[in-house]
């Protein structure tokens, strides 16, 4: 798989996993959603998750070679300034009416941690740019 392809797929891996946890968030569920649920999440939430995974989307099938990889990147860390600002503060500074958790942190800094990396790793190879 060449890197400009692996940019592609993870992007398009987060995207759909993010629009289906902010869809999986308006619907009753022990697993997103409600304040007790493994990932708790409110309206407010679920829509940043929606925005989020359509941002990644478009990344994954609306830009081609040198974008897709800085998009990537960009991708990266946005999901670092989330993951600060929500350790700062777990509610957001009372944006969401739900507390982040131990596991929201873990899936922040991982899109974080995994967007740079494949995004440096594409930019460092001229075969990202032929995608």
């Amino acid at each position: 798989m060449r890197d400009g392809d692996m940019a592609k797929t993870w992007m398009a891996l987060a995207g759909i996993v993010l629009v289906a946890v902010g869809l999986l968030g308006f619907i009753p569920n022990p697993l997103v959603g409600r304040a007790d649920s493994l990932i708790p999440t409110d309206a407010v939430h679920n829509i940043v998750h929606l925005a989020t995974g359509a941002l990644a989307l478009f990344i994954a099938f609306g830009l081609r070679g040198e974008n897709r990889v800085n998009g990537t990147i960009g991708f990266g860390v946005l999901y670092l300034v989330i993951f600060i600002a929500v350790v700062v503060s777990p509610n957001l500074f009372g944006l969401f009416q739900v507390s982040a958790n131990i596991v929201l942190h873990l899936i922040h800094v991982t899109l974080t941690v995994v967007s740079l990396a494949v995004g440096y790793m594409a930019r460092g190879r001229s075969s990202a740019y032929a995608s």
